[in-house]
């Protein structure tokens, strides 16, 4: 900024205190309004700076105030020889947590949920008509408290309109020769090395790169010697980046940082992506991994302590009882006449409970004014309709029990009312990902529609994330799932027996355990409120 003098210290109604930054076409000062006493961040740039980006954000701004992580727009003008801009005071770039956390990777928790929350600022974005432009680590930043776990994008100054304002079309595809405007590490291979038009899915591809840059030791191979200082090594850079192939730069992490890049390269110029689906899929891969489901961005990150197995016993709240008073009641238990009668003879159960207490009596050595503990041995979790088991999330203790009520269903109509509940427990959490109690359940319903008298193998099978080419083939590519979803969504309410609906149960729930993210889709839900319609009618 030297070329241009000095910068006054009150420019509008603002007064500049810290300089947070500065860069090539500009800096940013905390700044206070002198009035209201609000501190902004004040962007300021020379009115007659070669790259103006100040006056292209100024137009873009209106169009993005309201959206989550877009920062406010409080002021904007000229006075004297500078353009400013006074927006929302934000927290640290993530560049600058990645820097200081000193680790090589970043935790795949908080990469998840970079990625969410990036591609739904993305979407916003081009719900917008605006391209973002340069996706880097140095233009996502937190929030300040309470705020912090929320990621904003920053810097429209090479963000444009990629739907043309006076014909609301979408911009043409050219193969005239441009300038690059972007970022050396994560702009997209098209836009970077091959000159081609920025669309929707070039931001979406610069934040694949950004992802795996993040959980890759080093970082991206290309971003290892620095920024290029002459044009031979910035072809060298450029080579190497067109040339990686995804299973090099993704060899080790988990399959959706490479199926996401691979999607955003097969997408059209104008193709609109699919947000949600991979959303999902990064909601889905986080409770693969056991990591928290929630898309907050806590940092530093939370250490995790290995979960509870989720099959394990309720562990019981008391003390743990003496060895041998525990032995006496396991030997009165075992003496039981377990035969029919005792499931309905009263008096036989209480007459064993009494034996084990008067075991647990005749063995105690404590003070009388001691209180004594009771440990509950025949305690049901599903008889528990207000805490669920501490091992068990709200969502799969709900599903638990309607899978336990689908059992014991007795007509159709029963088990209709059971399916929309179904759908409706799905429906009421954030994630659309069908977890182990959501298949426990389908198969449940299969088994009822085939033939209740018959045992049938689960469909779910457990998946172990790996390189194994073998695993890998066992996949559905997504179109496939999505075809047959939409398939059965036709097909279901012309189903003419409860053996027909069976065999449609089992195809969605084959299609959804083989697909890579076991979401439920809108089409699945479709399908699940069709077989619900259906039963009423199949009396």
């Amino acid at each position: 900024m030297s070329e241009f003098g000095s910068i006054p210290r009150y420019i509008g109604n603002y007064y500049l205190g810290e300089n947070l930054g500065s860069g090539y076409s500009g800096s940013i000062f905390r700044a206070t309004h002198v009035h209201t006493g609000e501190v902004v961040a004040l962007k300021v740039q020379h009115v007659n700076h070669e790259c103006p980006t100040n006056r292209y954000e100024r137009h873009l701004y209106p169009s993005l105030q309201g959206g989550e992580g877009m920062p406010t727009l409080w002021a904007c003008g000229v006075e004297g020889a500078w353009d400013y801009l006074a927006i929302d005071l934000l927290g640290a770039s993530l560049d600058n947590l990645y820097r200081k956390s000193g680790k090589e990777t970043m935790d795949l928790s908080s990469v998840c949920a970079i990625a969410i929350q990036l591609i739904t600022r993305l979407e916003f974005m081009h719900s917008r008509g605006i391209l973002h432009r340069d996706i880097q680590l140095g233009n996502c930043v937190i929030g300040l408290p309470p705020n912090e776990r929320t990621i904003y994008m920053i810097d429209f100054g090479f963000s444009k309109r990629y739907i043309d304002p006076y014909t609301q079309r979408h911009i043409p595809d050219s193969r005239a020769k441009r300038d690059f405007i972007g970022n050396y590490w994560f702009s997209s291979v098209g836009v970077h090395c091959r000159g081609k038009v920025p669309s929707r899915r070039d931001d979406l591809e610069a934040a694949a790169l950004m992802f795996i840059h993040l959980l890759t030791p080093r970082g991206l191979p290309w971003t290892r010697n620095g920024v290029p200082k002459t044009e031979e090594a910035h072809d060298r850079l450029k080579k190497e980046k067109r040339t990686a192939r995804p299973e090099d730069l993704c060899r080790g992490l988990p399959d959706e940082f490479e199926e996401f890049l691979r999607y955003c390269r097969r997408l059209q110029f104008q193709e609109c992506p699919d947000y949600e689906r991979w959303r999902e899929e990064f909601r889905a891969l986080a409770v693969a991994e056991d990591l928290p489901e929630s898309e907050d961005f806590i940092w530093p990150p939370v250490h995790r302590s290995k979960p509870h197995s989720k099959t394990g016993p309720r562990r019981s709240r008391s003390h743990a009882p003496a060895p041998e008073e525990m032995e006496r009641i396991l030997n009165d238990l075992t003496n039981l006449d377990l035969g029919d009668p005792v499931l309905g003879d009263r008096e036989t159960v209480d007459e064993a409970v009494r034996k084990a207490k008067d075991a647990a009596k005749d063995d105690s050595t404590k003070d009388d004014n001691q209180s004594r503990e009771v440990i509950d041995i025949t305690s049901d979790s599903e008889n528990d309709t207000t805490i669920p088991p501490p091992f068990l999330t709200p969502k799969a203790y709900k599903l638990t029990k309607l899978t336990k009520r689908a059992s014991e269903a007795l007509d159709n109509a029963g088990l209709s009312e059971l399916v929309f509940e179904f759908v409706r427990i799905l429906q009421s959490n954030s994630s659309r990902t069908l977890t182990k109690e959501g298949f426990t359940f389908i198969d449940t319903l299969y088994k009822q529609l085939a033939d209740p008298s018959v045992f049938v193998l689960p469909m779910r099978t457990s998946r172990q994330r790996s390189a194994d080419k073998k695993l890998q083939q066992e996949k559905e590519p997504t179109h496939v799932k999505l075809g047959v979803v939409a398939r059965l969504r036709r097909e279901v309410l012309g189903a003419s027996s409860n053996r027909a609906l069976a065999k449609m149960v089992e195809d969605f729930g084959q299609v959804t355990n083989k697909s890579s993210g076991r979401t439920v889709t809108k089409d699945g839900f479709a399908f699940l409120e069709g077989v619900a319609e259906r039963l009423k009618v199949l009396q």
